[in-house]
């Protein structure tokens, strides 16, 4: 199903499957709540999926009658999916899939799925419309909210229109000032490929040939490390639960959150008492530096050796 035929829906099918960019899956997992909630619902996140206990939660009758609903949120596309459609019946199943779209199986769901593809600026300007006239946000003007949208990372926008929605007088400088600094993820990339023993150095170069500045990329890199450490330090004290929601204050997606904790835990301690006294010789360094980019450079080389 495509996504206009989606949206003329006047509802959504009782066995649904949901696929794709992981913005409108988060947006329509909370769309699904009012169907669901006078229902005796069991949910499995990610590695929690359980087929025998989700086939019989859905093939027993409710003590009062009631429809029960099963909802999978996961990256890892479910086995025996067709026999869960089937027990489903009059009851509700959804699944969320955030994995490879090419690993998904439409075909148990006859044309009860939608693959969602990244929104472009017209189809997110629609949903924030929407969203602000849902939670009475009139404050952002057509203006300042493409500005907003060219500024961060779309995944966050309905959290940043709802941090905005606290002050008047909204332009552009304040949005500067008020929004997370999504442009750091740009480096991200860079970064991730370091771990993952990719290539690095070239997309590192070709950051700069975009005119990005080398001490803003090394402090992005010192925040990314420092943010590892912190992710480091939850799991080894607290556990693996609600790593990024407790360290950043939002949650990130899931897939990013288990790569990036598979990171941070395969870093002892120490490695990263000396990752954080490299950095630091470089900051110094670079400030008194003619040649930053060599820098820069050195600096990320020394880290990929010590890892």
């Amino acid at each position: 199903m495509k996504l206009w035929e989606f949206k003329k829906l006047q509802n959504i099918p009782n066995v649904f499957l949901f696929y794709g960019d992981e913005f409108y899956l988060d947006l329509y997992y909370k769309k699904i709540e009012p169907i669901i909630q006078n229902t005796e619902s069991l949910k499995f996140y990610y590695d929690e999926f359980d087929f025998d206990t989700a086939k019989n939660h859905l093939a027993q009758n409710s003590l009062f009658g009631d429809k029960t609903s099963l909802i999978i949120k996961t990256n890892k596309f479910p086995a025996n999916i067709d026999k869960l459609v089937d027990i489903a019946k009059d009851n509700y199943f959804y699944l969320f899939f955030y994995g490879d779209s090419k690993k998904v199986k439409t075909k148990p769901f006859k044309n009860n799925f939608v693959r969602f593809f990244k929104p472009d600026l017209r189809e997110l300007i629609l949903l924030s419309n929407e969203y602000m006239q849902q939670n009475n946000i009139t404050n952002i003007n057509l203006d300042n909210l493409k500005y907003l949208i060219s500024k961060i990372d779309y995944r966050f926008l309905f959290s940043e229109i709802d941090k905005l929605s606290l002050v008047s007088d909204i332009n552009y400088k304040l949005i500067d000032k008020l929004v997370f600094n999504y442009n750091e993820t740009s480096f991200d990339e860079v970064f991730d490929n370091i771990f993952l023993n990719k290539e690095y150095l070239k997309k590192l170069e070709y950051l700069l040939f975009e005119g990005n500045d080398e001490i803003a990329i090394l402090l992005s890199f010192i925040r990314y490390i420092k943010i590892l450490y912190m992710f480091h330090l939850h799991i080894k004290n607290i556990g693996y639960e609600n790593v990024s929601r407790d360290v950043l204050g939002y949650q990130i997606p899931k897939n990013l959150e288990e790569f990036r904790k598979q990171i941070a835990i395969k870093i002892k301690e120490e490695k990263f008492l000396e990752l954080f006294e490299i950095l630091l010789n470089a900051e110094l360094e670079m400030k008194s530096s003619k040649d930053k980019s060599a820098v820069l450079f050195k600096t990320f080389i020394q880290i990929k050796n010590l890892i």
